[in-house]
């Protein structure tokens, strides 16, 4: 007799999106790299954060997103909110994981009245990820789809020193 469970058991098998989000989120490269290797697609999408090369920008493991790069993940791959890797790595304050994507091709901006890495960074506060996007070009009055800027962003999630930070590199305040 089998053991309970056993019936589940799927060595080879590819994982489902709550799997795969889990098992990278956790950070099990090896996993990944198996998973890859039986053919599972660079860009696949986890259940929740996105693909393994956004849900490893999130955690700013470096190795996991070597690996999906290497594989051929696309690093500005959106996922159903229409985030990427910069901006998940922008969100959780990972300023090497930031400096790696944009080294590798990451857009600093989406275009106009779409939300951006610096507003992610904005928004929690992360000034010295701010600061590094503004110095490598990224729009520091880009609207986001609801209008608002950075700036805007850090004032309202009550960010002091991004604020500063924003002022200081020269944020419009008189938009509105």
């Amino acid at each position: 007799a089998l053991p309970a469970g056993a019936q589940f058991w799927r060595p080879n098998a590819l994982p489902d999106a709550a799997e795969f989000g889990a098992r990278i989120e956790e950070g099990d490269i090896a996993q990944a790299r198996a998973w890859l290797d039986r053919g599972l697609a660079p860009d696949f999408l986890g259940d929740r954060i996105g693909t393994g090369l956004m849900i490893a920008a999130w955690q700013g493991n470096l190795p996991m997103m070597e690996l999906f790069v290497a594989r051929g993940a696309d690093v500005n791959r959106v996922n159903g909110l229409g985030e990427d890797a910069l901006m998940h790595a922008s969100l959780r304050g990972r300023l090497e994981a930031v400096q790696w994507l944009l080294a590798r091709g990451a857009k600093l901006d989406r275009g106009p009245r779409r939300w951006a890495a610096l507003h992610y960074a904005a928004f929690s506060g992360h000034a010295e990820v701010a600061q590094f996007l503004v110095a490598r070009g990224a729009d520091l009055n880009a609207r986001s789809t609801n209008g608002s800027t950075p700036l805007m962003m850090a004032v309202y999630e009550g960010h002091e020193a991004a604020v500063r930070q924003l002022l200081a590199l020269g944020a419009d305040r008189s938009l509105r």
